[in-house]
């Protein structure tokens, strides 16, 4: 069926998109530290200007006499000594008196050269970077192209066709699960049914004789409390949230758009919940790890679902079994029921 291989290529698409999004972050990371690289190199090179700058003027000064003070043997004025005794006096004192300002060049000219090295390092690391996130953007690319081929042989809103499938699926599990629960509870009624007609008689003698005893000797037993996960409420933001991802409902998908007119999976997630004062990475799989991870049975409204790897798409759950979701390339935001065999995590924004 085309729709069929029009939402697969599409949630393809998806997760090559969540990809790149991913190696955005990388990128901008590498390029901190590139610049945190730069900036210590900078402080490097003027710590060894400096040192030069004071190496310059000591020297300066003490060739005019500005500088210490050359010991020399009895009262002998310096204009006196030759040309030859002066240079070899001062060349020792400089030496003795300047030995610091000497250190501290040396030690400011390897810190430079070791920075320098630093620098270069991270800035090979961002430029292997921008190679990776070029191949990925490459592959979304070539994705959507397919995309968008594919879906030029379809007349009408792909969305609503795709929305349309999945009701029909959910609702037939539906029917099934009901189905199976009913036949269940009959069995069970009809077994019940047939032991209590069969021991009517027994049953009452003996029941009656245990109130008695029981009503006589012994207390009633404490009913055991079952044990509850330790699962954070839903934030105050989430209302805000649901609220501002189901206004955009109709928008079209971009991948790596992040709003306020054009989304990919993760930048709908993100923008919705920066309307409510709640900072999320543009990664679905980030967005994963940073949030708490809870049980599908635990769903509320706010909440994020994914599937099976969580790098490749994320939705938002707004109650009454639906999702608001920004799903690929020619398909707009929209509201769908939740699909439980595709969306197997969940994870709450504390």
């Amino acid at each position: 069926m085309l729709a069929s291989k029009i939402s697969a290529l599409g949630q393809t698409e998806a997760a090559l998109g969540e990809q790149y999004d991913g190696g955005v972050v990388a990128l901008q990371q590498a390029n901190a530290r590139v610049a945190a690289a730069a900036k210590q190199l900078r402080a490097a090179v003027a710590d060894q200007g400096r040192a030069v700058a004071n190496l310059r003027r000591d020297a300066v000064a003490a060739y005019v006499g500005a500088g210490p003070q050359f010991a020399v043997a009895g009262s002998v004025p310096l204009g006196n000594l030759n040309d030859a005794l002066v240079r070899q006096e001062l060349e020792e004192t400089f030496a003795a008196d300047q030995s610091d300002a000497l250190d501290s060049y040396r030690l400011a000219a390897a810190v430079a050269s070791t920075d320098r090295a630093q620098l270069v390092l991270a800035r090979n690391a961002a430029a292997k970077q921008v190679g990776r996130l070029e191949t990925d953007r490459q592959r979304v690319q070539a994705a959507e192209d397919q995309l968008v081929s594919l879906q030029q042989g379809v007349k009408g809103q792909i969305g609503t066709l795709v929305a349309q499938i999945e009701a029909e699926e959910l609702a037939a599990q539906e029917r099934a699960e009901a189905q199976r629960l009913a036949e269940e509870r009959a069995a069970a009624a009809a077994a019940a049914a047939a032991a209590a007609a069969s021991a009517q008689a027994a049953a009452a003698a003996a029941a009656a004789a245990r109130q008695a005893a029981d009503t006589a000797t012994s207390s009633p037993a404490a009913s055991p409390v079952a044990s509850t996960a330790n699962i954070p409420g839903v934030s105050s933001a989430a209302a805000t949230a649901v609220q501002a991802a189901e206004s955009r409902v109709g928008d079209p998908y971009v991948w790596g758009a992040e709003g306020p007119g054009e989304f990919d999976c993760s930048g709908l997630v993100e923008w919705a919940y920066a309307q409510a004062g709640v900072s999320l990475p543009h990664y679905s799989g980030s967005q994963y790890d940073d949030t708490v991870q809870i049980p599908m049975s635990d769903l509320e409204p706010g909440d994020l679902v994914f599937p099976a790897d969580p790098g490749e798409h994320v939705a938002m759950y707004v109650g009454n079994g639906e999702i608001v979701q920004a799903p690929y390339t020619g398909a707009d935001v929209q509201i769908i029921p939740l699909n439980p065999s595709f969306f197997v995590l969940a994870s709450r924004v504390g």
